[in-house]
């Protein structure tokens, strides 16, 4: 079967269905930080009223993917049948797990496989190392890409007035007392990780844990995501660490390279 990759198009607004897009808007409302909301909540976090985001929160709720207990509303298991959709029908995603295996048995590390989206880093798939705690992120996790190694490459190999735009819409939250708050500081950063080709970072999002990660691109050049390792900063150097998994992970994206 012949490959093919996504083109970008222009969408004509009259084709856009603005329900659909609002409720989808409704459901990423949902995150570990507000797992139950309100209408009044849900309304606030994407701009609607309270009253058409309670209708929109009751078709959820009659279709199985909310419940509520009459004033308070959260997701149910169902909706992962939207992101189980995803991973059944996308290639990659289940094409590439045979090589993360690869490197989780060699680096004895767990293993992630990434993309951008919007400003978050979503972590695809992922091979956890055989340990009984294994730190990472399963996946469907999203993270601010900002506090996220996988997240800094991705956002590191983004054309120069993309990021500049990034930079200047996302707010610096902290996530732990060495969380980079400083745009400047970030922009240096992920100037110095586009010219190593590589980024490695720890404590960001979790103190204790370090991630290491490089780019994977297509042979046409495309960015299509970024392999990373996550692991205990108590394994070893970053230096040690670094030496250890770059060169793994910089191989096994080039022999991605070949296919994708």
């Amino acid at each position: 079967m012949k490959k093919t990759e996504p083109i970008d198009i222009e969408v004509a607004q009259r084709d856009i269905i603005e329900a659909l897009v609002t409720g989808i808007d409704v459901i990423t409302a949902f995150n570990d930080e507000h797992a139950r909301l309100t209408a009044t909540a849900v309304a606030e976090r994407i701009g609607i009223s309270r009253s058409a985001a309670r209708r929109y929160l009751l078709t959820l709720v009659h279709t199985g993917m909310a419940v509520t207990d009459g004033r308070v509303f959260w997701l149910t298991a169902k909706v992962l049948t939207l992101g189980r959709a995803y991973l059944d029908s996308a290639r990659l995603p289940r094409a590439i797990v045979p090589y993360l295996q690869h490197l989780t048995a060699q680096l004895q590390e767990s293993t992630n496989y990434s993309v951008l989206e919007r400003d978050d880093v979503v972590y695809v798939s992922r091979v956890n190392a055989p340990r009984h705690v294994t730190p990472g992120f399963e996946p469907g996790t999203r993270l601010p890409a900002y506090a996220s190694t996988a997240g800094r490459v991705l956002l590191a190999a983004l054309p120069d007035d993309e990021l500049q735009a990034y930079l200047a819409r996302v707010e610096l939250v902290p996530f732990t007392h060495m969380t980079v708050l400083d745009k400047d500081q970030l922009l240096r950063e992920l100037q110095g990780i586009r010219a190593q080709g590589f980024g490695v970072t720890e404590n960001q999002y979790e103190i204790g844990m370090r991630g290491i990660s490089v780019p994977l691109k297509s042979r046409r050049g495309r960015l299509i995501g970024a392999l990373s390792v996550s692991m205990s900063s108590a394994n070893g150097s970053t230096a040690e660490a670094t030496a250890k998994c770059v060169p793994a992970l910089q191989a096994t994206a080039n022999t991605l390279m070949l296919w994708v």
